[in-house]
């Protein structure tokens, strides 16, 4: 196989179960010369490799390295994620579930019968007295020998396997921890069994049932955390799920039912009421209110017609569409938002990263701290002394796996990237969660942002005297061919109030000019420009009656676009663009986020100033050309201020990439959204506080567990050890070690399942 052309390759990875496994595999690929970066993600079980130009590195090779350091690798093909995203990873996901349920099934029913058989008696003399009439003690510790046997060196297998490649890269992680203290446990029992006199008294007491139970606990801990790892994968790819396999397609005017992969651009397809439309498109017929809550997060349904877009996935609601197919395959919207997750998914915050180092030093510690707590006890020398140090030592190893701080980041992540998935929110990185909850200060471009971007002509006002345009046809006329060459709002508004002005000259030429206007050559070689009123001031164009007209129709807050034709000034359109929906609500909730709220926009002031009015912003700056709103957010994070820009056009890429974070609007340019971080799947403005409320939600949730797994850590380590024992009669058994271990990380993977039910502002 050949590298693609971005020299990244994906695998599944099987059998990690903390950080410290992680970052083993990660350090058996960095050493492979010639990749440049990898990434492996406990949470989704992936591991992302990106290569520098060698050829010589191949995924076979990558593979190795991940297996060589004690974990299974599946390699991801190198298609498009919505053909993958699912299937291909499935099987290497159960395999590890199963072999892990089995694993548990296999230590339960060994490990259940070496409990009853060593701790009822305990509790129950009569059982006692019955047992040694059968059989006398050593005979019952060879039965339990042979039972624990089998826990030990079969359902704890996975245990010693990783452990030596723990040791081999000189960094124990929670299997040694494991491995060690259950084989303590075991050894020391098993040379009790064959040598009854070993330690001076005859028929000294087994462990057999510490190291059995505590392996039957360790598993079932991982199996319940693999499965709530499984339920947070299948939630994330159900998004792929949502669009339809099948769809109606019109041709030569008959209707056939074909699947929608057999589906090209350019076709029309019919969707009835109350199906879902199978593909991103464009309607050409007919009109219809659509629900597309599932993949913008917006409840309301929305009322689409003739030219209007629409999302494969989406449902329609109450009429019959026919709609032109505009994207295919990885091209559809859902595609690219699942691409975009998956890849999120594959990216660590910071915060994980400092955890990782914290976590690599944490194994040799408490190993340090259980071999102290055998030696202390049995220095002590008081009865029972060696007994006391080994069970002591074993819970110590037992209660310190680090299971719950290696899930406390990536588990929050994941789950609360998916759950934004499912709500419209995009984030291309688990960090752009993370610095979306540290901002305090939110920027908007105006136009197509906080305004519904379909702007209307309200009028057309000629210069006197001008030599190209006497009247207002004529001026529409002029206007229309130059609106053509250009996408912007207002240029829209233009061209579809100018359909019926037709001219006799066709564009030969076109300059976009970002944040002014746009220039073109017709083929009679004369020259328009069509922009703003500051832009045909750079040019030289003004006069005194433009002055005069520009100050009149300022004040009435329209958007005026200027025409010039040959260098000379011939008139003014002016537009008007109202506001989106819930525009004051959304500000008013970002207000009590604590967010400081600016708007920078290229519009003229008068219009500006009106929508900052209305929504009650902070502050506000008009007519900024691209390298203004640059300057201005370089101000603003000058002063200490945690910028977003949010923005849906070109001349808005440069501000989406300077700012602390860049947020696109999902309806607006290409190149605003690949600058910006987070993109909104829709215009619907009540996402940007839900969004900032959920990245804030992730990272409470992340100190929630990193609270949770450090405090069960410092809490419960002196008590295992028996540091505790001189003022109380208290007793941590390895047993209880194990059940507080799985304890703690199902709390962690729990907490981090609560954030599939967010749906509010937090």
């Amino acid at each position: 196989m050949t590298n693609s052309p971005s020299h990244r390759i994906e695998f599944q990875v099987g059998g990690m179960s903390c950080a410290a496994c992680v970052g083993r595999v990660e350090r058996s690929i960095k050493k492979i010369p010639g990749v440049a970066e990898v990434s492996v993600n406990l949470a989704t079980q992936r591991a992302v490799v990106t290569l520098l130009s060698n050829p010589s590195v191949s995924p076979k090779l990558i593979a190795d390295a991940i297996m060589h350091s004690g974990y299974s690798a599946l390699e991801l093909p190198n298609q498009p994620k919505e053909q993958y995203s699912k299937d291909a990873s499935d099987s290497l996901n159960n395999q590890e579930l199963t072999s892990l349920r089995n694993d548990f099934w296999v230590s339960l029913i060994f490990a259940l019968p070496i409990f009853l058989i060593s701790m009822l008696p305990m509790l129950w003399s009569p059982l006692m007295d019955r047992m040694m009439q059968a059989m006398p003690m050593p005979s019952w510790n060879w039965i339990l020998w042979a039972l624990a046997t089998v826990v030990q060196f079969w359902s704890a297998r996975r245990f010693y396997r990783n452990a030596y490649h723990s040791l081999v890269d000189l960094s124990p992680d929670m299997n040694f921890l494991v491995a060690m203290g259950t084989s303590a446990a075991y050894l020391v029992s098993s040379l009790i069994t064959f040598f009854p006199n070993w330690l001076g008294r005859i028929q000294q007491h087994v462990y057999f049932e510490s190291s059995a139970v505590v392996i039957c606990l360790v598993l079932l801990g991982k199996y319940l955390e693999a499965r709530s790892k499984r339920t947070t994968r299948e939630a994330l790819y159900g998004l792929t799920q949502l669009q339809p396999q099948m769809a109606l397609k019109l041709e030569n005017g008959q209707i056939t039912q074909v699947p929608t992969s057999q589906i090209s651009l350019g076709d029309h397809l019919v969707v009835y009421e109350g199906q879902a439309i199978p593909l991103d498109g464009q309607i050409v017929s007919g009109s219809s209110f659509v629900q597309e809550a599932m993949v913008t997060g917006e409840p309301i349904p929305t009322e689409r017609t003739v030219g209007d877009r629409v999302i494969g996935g989406t449902l329609n609601g109450n009429g019959q569409l026919t709609i032109e197919v505009t994207a295919i395959g990885s091209e559809t919207f859902l595609s690219r938002m699942t691409a975009l997750v998956i890849d999120a998914q594959s990216k660590k915050p910071p915060i994980q990263s400092a955890l990782d180092r914290i976590i690599r030093i944490f194994a040799p510690m408490v190993l340090l701290i259980a071999i102290l707590t055998g030696l202390g006890w049995w220095y002590l020398g008081q009865e029972s002394a060696f007994e006391k140090g080994l069970l002591h030592a074993v819970a110590v190893l037992v209660v310190a796996c680090p299971c719950a701080l290696g899930l406390a980041s990536p588990m929050s992540m994941a789950v609360g990237s998916g759950r934004a998935a499912q709500l419209g929110i995009l984030f291309r990185s688990h960090e752009s969660i993370q610095k979306l909850a540290q901002i305090n200060s939110i920027v908007f471009d105006k136009t197509g942002t906080l305004t519904t971007g379909q702007p209307s002509l309200v009028g057309a006002w000629p210069l006197p005297h001008s030599n190209h345009a006497s009247d207002e046809s004529q001026l529409l006329g002029l206007a229309s061919i130059a609106a053509k060459s250009s996408n912007h709002p207002i240029s829209i508004a233009i061209r579809e109030a100018t359909k019926r002005h037709r001219s006799l000259a066709f564009v030969m030429e076109t300059q976009a000019v970002p944040g002014k206007g746009v220039q073109v050559r017709l083929s009679d070689n004369r020259r328009l420009a069509l922009g703003s009123y500051a832009w045909m001031k750079q040019l030289q164009m003004t006069n005194e009656p433009s002055d005069r007209l520009q100050e009149e129709l300022s004040k009435q807050a329209f958007s005026i676009s200027w025409l010039a034709i040959d260098q000379e000034l011939v008139g003014a359109l002016g537009v008007q663009d109202p506001l989106k929906p819930q525009g004051a609500e959304t500000i008013a909730a970002l207000h009590q986020q604590g967010m400081k709220i600016s708007i920078l926009s290229g519009d003229q002031s008068i219009a500006v100033e009106k929508v900052a009015q209305e929504l009650d912003v902070d502050r506000w700056s008009a007519e900024q050309s691209p390298e203004e709103k640059s300057l201005r957010i370089r101000e603003y994070k000058s002063s200490s201020e945690r910028v977003a820009f949010i923005g849906d056009g070109i001349n808005d890429a440069p501000a989406l990439a300077l700012a602390d974070l860049g947020i696109a609007m999902g309806s607006g340019s290409d190149i605003a959204i690949s600058s910006a971080e987070v993109v909104l799947a829709s215009s619907f403005l009540p996402q940007i506080p839900l969004a900032v409320g959920l990245s804030r939600s992730v990272m409470r949730n992340i100190y929630q567990n990193l609270f949770w797994a450090f405090a069960y850590n410092i809490l419960l380590i002196p008590l295992a050890a028996g540091w505790l024992s001189p003022w109380t009669t208290w007793t941590f058994t390895p047993m209880l070690a194990a059940l507080a271990m799985g304890i703690s990380s199902l709390l962690v993977v729990g907490n981090a399942l609560r954030l599939r039910k967010l749906r509010g502002f937090n």
